[in-house]
């Protein structure tokens, strides 16, 4: 399976496009697409990408932007940006926030005055998963190197060098801070709530003590009082007896 592939990417270079790269992106980040034709000699030509080979005549299939040499004239997304200086002839085709569904082969036409003469590039994007992150920063270093092919018209050799970095944010210690957090405010909001309820539990207490406290006082009271009453009852009496 893998000596088909091979092999039909390489009848692909040889049949349809005067230059053939193989790009590799990860999911998630930018990835550029590099071509520049020769406007200082052949001045400025409408170009337009599209996603799949370029037909052997007319415009793109699958048109994902075009210009008609001085700016873009269409575009499908937002997503599709050409950041080169399109007077020198750079139209090398940006994708943002690129996915899976982004694999795939990518062609630019140059579309010059006459027949069979367009200058055509295709380009294999392969788009991987972001892997786990193990480090905070890794550097990578990518040169691309076009291999010309086959051509019926102006053949633009490229070699291009660029670094891509990425970064990777280490998230573990600020969730497991965050967790810690809500744990002890969890805590916190129980203990709380439990100082509270037993505040109340001993304030009913207390007030029930005091309750019974007042009532024997006021029976005790009472019966002195009534002893008291009983007793001056009974010296008068006797006096009077007397």
């Amino acid at each position: 399976m893998e000596t088909r592939c091979i092999s039909g990417w390489f009848l692909l270079c040889l049949l349809s496009v005067s230059e053939c790269s193989q790009i590799i992106g990860i999911e998630g980040q930018n990835i550029t697409l590099p071509f520049k034709y020769d406007a200082k000699s052949h001045g400025l030509q409408h170009i337009c990408w599209g996603k799949g080979i370029i037909p052997s005549s007319g415009g793109c299939d699958n048109e994902i932007i075009s210009t008609d040499g001085s700016e873009v004239t269409r575009r499908s997304s937002v997503r599709y940006q050409l950041l080169g200086e399109l007077k020198t002839g750079d139209v090398t085709l940006t994708i943002s926030n690129i996915t899976e569904k982004d694999s795939g082969t990518y062609g630019c036409r140059v579309q010059y005055v006459g027949l069979f003469n367009d200058e055509k590039y295709h380009v294999s994007l392969t788009i991987e998963k972001a892997r786990v992150p193990t480090t905070s920063q890794t550097s990578a270093n990518m040169t691309i190197t076009p291999q010309t092919m086959d051509d019926h018209g102006p053949v633009t050799t490229i070699s291009t060098e660029y670094s891509s970095t990425l970064y990777y944010s280490e998230s573990k210690s600020e969730t497991r801070g965050h967790n810690l957090a809500v744990i002890l405010g969890s805590i916190l909001l129980v203990l709380t709530g439990v100082g509270i309820v037993s505040v109340l539990v001993m304030r009913k207490r207390w007030e029930r003590v005091a309750m019974g406290l007042q009532m024997t006082m006021t029976q005790h009271t009472s019966r002195l009082c009534k002893g008291y009453l009983t007793k001056q009852q009974s010296d008068g009496v006797l006096h009077q007896m007397t």
